[in-house]
């Protein structure tokens, strides 16, 4: 079997002897070279031509040496990510008593013949309470008027009835008031009403914005899922709506509960100028009720109290987990070990033992093998052995409190597939998720460890240049693909965040390409624990300049036109990508920042396809990712970009025809 070379070093001879010559002129000047047959010419010659034999040597070590040397400098494969996403459960029925969903509650894709099931697990626990409102209350011109609520229900009466002014003004709003949070809940808001009047008024996008409250004056739109009014258009009618994860305690008319409001905006929901309402609806009773909630879940199985083994008592000692890869530890997951008393006592996860006393509570794991270590004892320079990290008594039991395995990039499924409940749970009637699952990574191949290898060992896990912090920040967790320190006047570090996709070679969209805020959390605790103190450090999402390639191409005579247009689609979302781009021909390592995009380049992109027979027009267009409207204008010749930015592809437009004979 052959064994591919690793090109660690792109020097060659004549660019080492250069190198030693300036090196020697440094700090060296007495030792003269005087011409190719000079003495100390020679030994220049001789020590680049050993140095580039050792560098062609090395880079022909097998795997298994590679991995042992590599495990000697402590550079270990990093575990996979586990792709997330929202499980929303509808209930049968609004909630008339708690109903309680526990962590570990599985939902997966549907089996197939050809796949297994694609397991998702609630990580937390919840529990649906039988909220009502517990207030109702009106804004009109900015006064606020609370009306009656008996049972949950209210019933205004004569003019309480509107809840807007007459007529309708931006800001005037009706509020549903409840003692509980309404944090992740799917809420059913149900109406009597009178219809609404108002020219160009438009049912399915109304100038209305239901918001949660967030205590201290914030509110947080909630995503309507369904409002069967029409904007009070059609009168009577329900709303459901999904309420973000989190909401506030807001006094209003002396009221201190968490709010639902309905807004009368100033603008549609489109971004469209909105018709006005000239004639308010009459509200003849509203209530409200939960009829399910949306729970963060990700691709992972949970193990809890897993038995590990017990302590002989000796230094270095490994315990495996019965699963394997092991998710990254979250705060709640660690080694235990029982002591004499029978209780059982946390230790501290660490990267290595370096820092660790003898009587350091600390321990190790390699994540992708799933193997826990204790402290080793090291022979001292001096004489004697220093023991690094402490060691269970001999007998001592020892477990994993809770473990997550599982992860990769097969988690990555679309919106509306998982769908299947693993265990039924009474009163829960359907289960989805209603957005994409993203994040999930494989664990580190070893030429990925071998790319990584040399800047983590140089950089020692302390951020002290700018590579140093974009590599740490990339070491964090497998779920970040590229990170850029960008100049700016700001004190401190600023850092972009690119989160990792897979696949990648597609269109992605504006929500993949940017990391959520737990990403950013993991990636600024990793760099806290490793950065000069008092450094701050910023991590933004990625800035991108998103194009969009309109291609019109002529193939030969018996050219497959679906194929070609597919093939040719695919490169260019595969060379237009900030995580994967910037290579023809090949997969790279993501657009680089700053550089500009020539229309010229693009040719040679379509033209690797061997029956295309030239090309007719091709076109560039910026486009912008969160609206998706692109310029009415093509771009010219080139886009120049800025220093912080790099590309994404648009909507690429390709279209073929074959010559005739």
């Amino acid at each position: 079997m052959t064994i591919d070379q690793l090109l660690l070093d792109d020097r060659d001879h004549d660019d080492l002897v250069a190198e030693a010559r300036r090196h020697v002129a440094l700090v060296c000047p007495e030792l003269t070279v005087n011409g190719s047959s000079d003495p100390g010419a020679t030994l220049i010659e001789l020590f680049a031509w050993m140095t580039g034999l050792a560098i062609d040597r090395l880079g022909r070590v097998p795997d298994k040496l590679h991995i042992a040397l590599l495990d000697l400098l402590g550079v270990e494969l990093r575990g996979p990510a586990a792709a997330r996403t929202g499980l929303r459960m509808r209930l049968s029925a609004p909630a008339s008593e708690p109903l309680e969903i526990r962590p570990g509650t599985e939902a997966g894709t549907l089996r197939t013949a050809t796949q297994e099931s694609i397991v998702f697990t609630v990580q937390d626990d919840f529990t649906i309470l039988p909220l009502r409102p517990a207030a109702y209350v009106v804004q009109r011109a900015g006064a606020h008027r609370e009306i009656g609520v008996a049972d949950g229900v209210a019933y205004p009466q004569g003019p309480d009835q509107l809840p807007f002014g007459r007529p309708p003004e931006s800001g005037d709003a009706l509020y549903l008031g409840f003692e509980e949070d309404l944090a992740r809940l799917l809420i059913s808001v149900s109406i009597e009403a009178s219809m609404a009047r108002g020219a160009g008024v438009k049912p399915e996008d109304p100038p209305l914005r239901w918001e949660v409250s967030q205590g201290e004056g914030g509110w947080i739109e909630a995503e309507v899922l369904e409002d069967l009014t029409g904007g009070f258009n059609y009168g009577s009618g329900t709303v459901e709506m999904q309420c973000p994860s989190s909401s506030g305690v807001e006094p209003i008319a002396g009221r201190r509960l968490h709010w639902l409001r309905c807004r009368i905006a100033d603008t549609t929901r489109l971004g469209g100028d909105p018709a006005v309402y000239t004639q308010p609806p009459e509200i003849y009773q509203i209530t409200a009720a939960p009829i399910g909630v949306q729970l963060p879940a990700e691709h992972s199985a949970i193990e809890h109290a897993e038995p590990l083994g017990t302590s002989d008592g000796t230094p270095g000692q490994t315990f495996a987990t019965r699963f394997t890869p092991v998710l990254g530890l979250a705060p709640r997951e660690t080694l235990e070990v029982q002591t004499p008393a029978g209780e059982w006592e946390a230790w501290e996860e660490r990267d290595s033992f370096a820092g660790s006393a003898a009587d350091d509570r600390h321990f190790a794991i390699d994540l992708v093998h799933g193997r826990i270590r204790l402290g080793p004892e090291l022979r001292n320079p001096h004489g004697g052995e220093t023991q690094h990290g402490a060691i269970p008594p001999k007998g001592a039991a020892l477990r994993m409190s809770r473990y997550r395995h599982g992860g990769g990039h097969t988690g990555n499924v679309d919106a509306e597939t998982v769908t299947t409940l693993r265990s039924a749970i009474p009163g829960v009637a359907s289960v989805t998720n209603p957005h994409p699952a993203l994040g999930g990574v494989d664990p580190q191949s070893i030429d990925s460890a071998r790319a990584r290898s040399a800047l983590e060992i140089r950089t020692r896990y302390r951020a002290v240049t700018a590579e140093d912090y974009e590599f740490l920040a990339t070491e964090a967790t497998p779920g970040v693909a590229r990170a850029r320190r960008v100049a700016d006047d700001e004190p401190g570090v600023t850092l972009r965040i690119l989160p990792r996709v897979d696949r990648a070679d597609r269109r992605l969209t504006i929500e993949e390409l940017t990391p959520d805020a737990e990403l950013l959390n993991e990636i600024a605790l990793y760099i806290d624990a490793r950065k000069l103190v008092g450094t701050p450090v910023r991590l933004l999402p990625m800035r991108f300049r998103a194009v969009s390639v309109v291609v019109n191409l002529q193939a030969s005579p018996r050219a497959d036109v679906q194929r070609i247009e597919r093939d040719v689609r695919r490169s260019l979302y595969t060379y237009l990508n900030p995580t994967i781009g910037g290579t023809a021909g090949a997969v790279g390592s993501g657009w680089p920042a700053g550089r500009s995009l020539n229309q010229g380049e693009l040719y040679a992109i379509v033209h690797e396809f061997q029956a295309v027979e030239f090309v007719k027009i091709l076109r560039l267009y910026e486009m912008d990712l969160t609206t998706g409207e692109q310029a009415s204008q093509a771009a010219g010749r080139q886009i120049v970009i800025e220093p912080d930015e790099v590309i994404a592809s648009g909507e690429h437009i390709v279209r073929v025809v074959r010559r005739e004979l």
